[in-house]
């Protein structure tokens, strides 16, 4: 599998499942706008609790097709989200990466 069929396989995924959710860069003005996104969002499995993963947190996908068109750079942590009304924030952002192309960002978002 390619990179671009890999995103475009994302991209197709999270147009049928996902949510919109607002991103707030953490070190943005407080008069900013959020940019809205769509993502996959879940919870996570009692199995994948581990390595910092804590009950209650939120696995949330974006694809780096997206990201540009909402304005945003770079996901990091620190950085809000509202997911379906609730303000939250990013813990854990980890890009994958598929013959040096980043396919899409993984984030635990927490709060």
């Amino acid at each position: 599998m390619t990179p671009a069929q890999a995103i475009a396989q994302l991209d197709r995924q999270i147009a049928a499942h996902g949510q919109d959710v607002q991103l707030r860069a953490a070190a943005a003005e407080p008069d900013t706008a959020a940019a809205t996104l769509r993502a996959f969002v879940r919870g996570y499995r009692a199995e994948e609790l581990s390595g910092g993963v804590q009950q209650g947190d939120t696995l949330m996908i974006l694809s780096p097709t997206h990201l540009p068109a909402a304005g945003v750079e770079t996901i990091q942590r620190g950085d809000g989200v509202t997911i379906a009304g609730r303000a939250r924030y990013v813990e854990i952002a980890n890009p994958v990466v598929l013959n040096d192309v980043v396919v899409r960002i993984e984030c635990t978002v927490r709060g």
